[in-house]
């Protein structure tokens, strides 16, 4: 059995794991090991922005996750996509770079968390970043991700704009500056050359011909292994093969809001009962440990639209040709991003400053594909229009369904088990509804397509829901860091009830961010790096925001 030394250990390469294996190789006189169950990402696929609607699907890059039968979704089981590759899920994620809103993280700290208010966090967010718009009290220029600005706007975008002031909806320039809310374009985490700026080519590129940084792939996790109740190490498996590698210092997970509460059940850090029933020797009876998985719940509906607006055009097989060899020699054109029109987290709730619901248009049709000339488009022109919930009040959970390692665990949202979500779903259509009525966009739409017949009652609506509901694809908080005594982790995010072992992803978030969450968990990485280090940041005096958001 192949056994090795190391000062850290950290298990999963992905949004938060390609950080912490950066920073804390940037001391030469430690050594880290950084484990990835998946391969490489240097893929085409995975550098094209435009490409990410065929990543999500692909068995080889993702772990292939499917939710348990949702009883408030007809039973369906939906997918949950989880990269499998250097970058994890930062690799083919939607790459819109928005990080919440200044109350996410001051409620936050009024749980008693110390040091994770909006004002503490503030200056994570500007170290992991270089901005398109310069430095400023909201933005860093010096950071491993660039964050671009879109490189071909819809010519939609105006005409949307317009459609949400009549609304009665505010404008946004910079969902992560002076106005966190409204809509407007977001900005993207892709590079100057057009390529997707993942955690692994922002982070793990520059660091990993690094003499004391090693990097594992296809290496999958079994356990976590310890000495009493102290970490030591990680059990893991390369080709079938059993390795063995011992950490000095600390053991940190980064696996995500699925892996890494899974693998610490296996280690027999979770709910003694179910571990016991499972035949796992308990370390630490932790009943919270795979608790209050969330996600944004979301649908969408689609309309036709005229085709001189819409992006179909650009799919021509020709004119697709032309657009690839852009952005490949120059990193141009609109294949540098996803075909937005407008996004928009919102407060719809008369005297509540919640930003309640999240909305996304995009020119095209869900099954849009290549098409070539003289051929007709077999979609046609069309808009698509999502909406989310941002703060959902539906609960679930991650358990093991068997004590071996390869086998993936139980997942279960219990999507939309709260009536309240229910009926913000439902409230969430008619908003959107009313939205894509407004005059500038209403003289370019026709039909609705998707659903075939246009709900109208809230029973026509939910039932629709139903059939169609799934996540954002951001899912958290099953290792919930928290003050009290029951939370998996504490406030500098190591494990209760052992020693020597951290998580550090979107499983320790106290509550989920109204807005995307990969900057969030970079930026939990960047604070966690601080923590591991010894070090500390001064707080950035809180920006006045235009509102209470």
């Amino acid at each position: 059995m192949n056994e090795e030394l190391f000062d850290y250990i950290i298990v999963g390469a992905g949004s938060a794991g390609c950080v912490l294996a950066s920073r804390l190789s940037e001391n030469p006189d430690v050594r880290v090991l950084l484990l990835e169950a998946g391969a490489s990402d240097r893929r085409l696929d995975v550098a094209l922005p435009l490409a990410v609607s065929r990543l999500w699907p692909n068995p080889t890059l993702t772990w292939g996750f499917m939710s348990e039968p949702q009883q408030q979704l007809n039973g369906r089981s939906i997918p949950v996509a989880r990269g499998k590759m250097l970058g994890g899920t930062s690799s083919l994620n939607g790459m819109m770079a928005i990080r919440g809103h200044a109350r996410d993280y001051d409620g936050w700290a009024a749980q008693g968390l110390s040091g994770w208010s909006y004002a503490e966090v503030l200056p994570y967010f500007r170290r992991l970043e270089s901005h398109w718009r310069g430095a400023s009290e909201f933005h860093g220029t010096d950071g491993p991700v660039t964050v671009s600005r879109h490189p071909a706007p819809s010519p939609l975008l105006e005409r949307a704009r317009a459609a949400a002031t009549l609304a009665g909806f505010p404008l946004t320039d910079d969902f992560n500056g002076e106005r966190t809310d409204g809509f407007g374009m977001p900005d993207f985490t892709v590079d100057a050359n057009g390529r997707r700026a993942s955690t692994s080519a922002a982070y793990l590129k520059p660091a990993r011909n690094r003499s004391n940084l090693a990097i594992r792939t296809r290496a999958t996790a079994e356990r976590v292994l310890f000495n009493g109740r102290e970490a030591d190490g990680v059990a893991y498996h390369i080709d079938g093969v059993r390795r063995m590698a011992r950490a000095q210092r600390e053991v940190i997970l980064c696996g995500g809001a699925i892996n890494s509460p899974q693998l610490l059940m296996l280690s027999g850090v979770g709910p003694a009962e179910q571990l016991r029933t499972l035949g796992i020797e308990v370390v630490a009876d932790r009943m919270e440990v795979g608790e209050n998985l969330v996600d944004h719940p979301g649908a969408g509906m689609e309309l036709r639209l005229e085709p001189a607006w819409g992006f179909e055009s650009n799919l021509r097989f020709d004119r697709a040709v032309r657009a690839f060899f852009s952005w490949l020699l120059r990193g141009q054109g609109v294949m540098g991003a996803p075909p937005v029109v407008i996004s928009a987290n919102v407060a719809t709730r008369p005297a509540d400053p919640e930003v309640d619901l999240h909305f996304l248009l995009i020119p095209l049709a869900m099954e849009s594909r290549l098409w070539f000339p003289g051929v007709r488009s077999p979609h046609g022109a069309a808009m698509g229009a999502m909406w989310s919930l941002n703060y959902p009040r539906s609960r679930g959970h991650v358990r093991l369904k068997s004590p071996h390692f390869l086998d993936h665990p139980a997942i279960d949202f219990r999507l939309l088990a709260d009536p309240f979500d229910q009926r913000e779903m439902v409230r969430g259509f008619r908003i959107l509804r009313d939205l894509l009525r407004q005059p500038p966009l209403a003289e370019l739409l026709g039909e609705m397509v998707r659903p075939v017949t246009e709900p109208v009652t809230d029973d026509e609506i939910m039932a629709y829901v139903r059939e169609t509901a799934a996540t954002a694809y951001h899912p958290a908080c099953t290792c919930r860091m928290g003050a009290d005594p029951d939370s998996v982790v504490d406030g500098e995010l190591r494990v209760r009830g052992v020693n020597r072992l951290r998580v550090v992803d979107a499983s320790v978030f106290p509550t989920l961010p109204g807005g995307n969450t990969n900057l969030p968990v970079i930026m939990v990485a960047e604070k966690a790096a601080d923590l591991i280090r010894g070090r500390q940041t001064t707080a950035t005096p809180a920006p006045a925001e235009a509102t209470a958001t």
